[in-house]
């Protein structure tokens, strides 16, 4: 017999997959990682040598975004989506822990995300790098980081969607979450507070409060030679300068972790404590 876990997990996986938000993010990798541009150029016989780095580049700088705001819009809305239309309570009913209903709805939407994001970069990394083999690890270490941005993003919506009782209130919340962690720190929110508060050390804390862009950073760092490997900006500048590349990016990765463990702690410790009937 199936266990309650894998029934839920299974239930969010197929929710998801049939989900608008996910066929949109993955054919958008799949265009965004292929690159359509430099292919265009390419027919035109006016591609530049360096382009699979400039592709890689382009990517991280395109699609990281993109992973929290699908993650977000779908995640937000799973706990209280569930609530709202009373299946949350059949899924109590079941003799199923709150520990599996809780997980088994994370790992299943994750699953979901990370099936996307393969179908969506690997089909992409067969046409462009399988001729450029020196760029492949580049690409292996953006898609490993966006599916841990991928994982943090999905706890981040959790906490919303255990915290709040309607949909519409939950991808509200979502949708403004990913506006503070994406628009506000793009539009030069880590320059404006360093600068008014006159203190470079800040760059380290804003920047790993930041799940975003500790993701944008290390795909950044890992990136083959490239055009675009300057667009790393001040606080990776302050990193490399203080603690040098290895321990940056290992300080960077452990941050990215912690990341994914404990939004999902807290959204758990949430929703273990609230009543089946909410």
């Amino acid at each position: 017999m199936t266990s309650p876990f894998l029934m839920i997990m299974r239930k969010e996986l197929k929710d998801s997959l049939q989900s608008k938000w996910l066929i949109t993010f993955g054919v958008t990798f799949f265009f965004l990682a292929l690159g359509v541009p430099y292919i265009i150029l390419g027919a035109g016989g006016l591609l530049p040598g360096d382009y699979p780095g400039m592709v890689v580049g382009t990517l991280v700088t395109l699609a990281v975004p993109l992973v929290p705001l699908v993650s977000l819009a779908m995640s937000s809305t799973s706990v209280a989506g569930e609530r709202e239309v009373g299946t949350m309570e059949y899924l109590l009913a079941q003799p199923a822990t709150k520990f599996e209903v809780f997980f088994g709805k994370y790992l299943g939407l994750v699953t979901a995300l990370t099936l996307a994001m393969f179908l969506g970069y690997g089909g992409a990394e067969l046409i462009v790098y399988s001729t450029n083999p020196e760029f492949i690890a580049s690409f292996i270490y953006a898609l490993a980081y966006s599916l841990l941005l991928a994982g943090a993003s999905v706890g981040l919506g959790f906490i919303v969607s255990v915290s709040v009782k309607t949909r519409a209130a939950a991808i509200g919340t979502g949708l403004f979450l990913w506006f503070v962690l994406v628009v506000i720190y793009d539009s030069g929110f880590l320059g404006v507070i360093t600068v008014a508060l006159d203190a470079d050390s800040l760059l380290i804390p804003l920047t790993l409060a930041n799940p975003v862009e500790t993701t944008r950073i290390l795909a950044l760092m890992h990136m083959a030679e490239s055009p675009l490997r300057g667009e790393l900006g001040p606080q990776a500048a302050y990193l490399l300068q203080n603690y040098g590349s290895i321990t940056a990016s290992r300080i960077l990765t452990v941050v990215l972790i912690l990341w994914v463990v404990v939004p999902v702690a807290i959204s758990y410790l949430i929703f273990r404590r609230q009543d089946a009937t909410i």
